[in-house]
């Protein structure tokens, strides 16, 4: 389940959408629209594997060029002004 989770909105939607046509494949009573629902199932299956294999390769080429990035730029902490009384004036 922790692994549906961390999919995108549109992995999980092709995810939904290839477990309802496999089962609509397999409760079919008619042949012609059992093959239809297999050529959607299959186009699906292709879209969703693209798509994951897309989304796998962008996010650890970003992470990679943003530590690179973060790593080359450093900035110092901010000094600490200590506060003064203003009571006593």
């Amino acid at each position: 389940m922790d692994f549906f989770n961390s999919l995108s909105l549109d992995l999980k939607m092709l995810a939904v959408g290839i477990a309802g046509c496999a089962l609509l494949a397999l409760f079919s009573g008619n042949p012609k629209t059992e093959k239809r629902y297999v050529l959607v199932l299959a186009l699906l299956a292709a879209g969703g594997i693209y798509r994951f294999t897309h989304t796998a390769g962008t996010d650890q080429a970003g992470t990679s060029a943003a530590a690179s990035h973060a790593s080359l730029v450093a900035t110092p902490p901010p000094k600490h002004v200590p506060l003064v009384s203003t009571s006593a004036k």
